[in-house]
């Protein structure tokens, strides 16, 4: 079998304010902002609106393990103007990529930050579950002020 892919390059996250999602991100959880764009002008057809011609603002985060990082791009569309979705999302039973998981050395800290604030919304209290390559993970599960499910995982010897 012929294999193509070298690693995942970035996963995108589209949010409704690029300075919200700045403050949660890299105020919060820790991401370092490796480039930003405002104002940027593509054909439309990237990203799925032929004929048209869309403006975005993004930020490249990482984490403090930079080499070979997957970046997640931060991305709110200026034009057509960010979609709010004012339904519930779907389970995590959707099909679908559903959530993001980063890696992490110390799940409690992260819950107890997070708590502080008072307006996150968890799906769970971190739990240790058994990881399928052997040992076991700890896992707090939650959602980003636009609704986006992410994890955090400690690997547990």
């Amino acid at each position: 079998m012929d294999r193509y892919i070298n690693r995942l390059f970035h996963v995108c996250i589209t949010v409704a304010d690029i300075d919200a999602a700045l403050e949660f991100y890299c105020g919060v959880l820790g991401l370092e902002s490796i480039g930003q764009l405002r104002h940027e002008r593509a054909p439309g057809e990237i990203l799925g609106f032929p004929n048209q011609i869309i403006e975005i603002h993004a930020d490249h985060l990482v984490g403090t393990d930079k080499e070979n990082a997957t970046v997640i791009d931060l991305i709110e569309f200026v034009e057509p103007k960010t979609v709010v979705n004012t339904e519930s999302a779907a389970p995590l039973n959707h099909a679908g990529i559903n959530r993001m998981a980063f890696g992490v050395d110390d799940t409690d800290a992260i819950y107890e930050k997070l708590k502080a604030r008072g307006d996150i919304n968890f799906l769970c209290e971190p739990q240790v579950v058994i990881a399928p390559t052997g040992g076991k993970f700890k896992i707090l599960t939650f959602k980003d002020p636009f609704e986006n499910i992410l994890e955090v995982i400690e690997y547990c010897e």
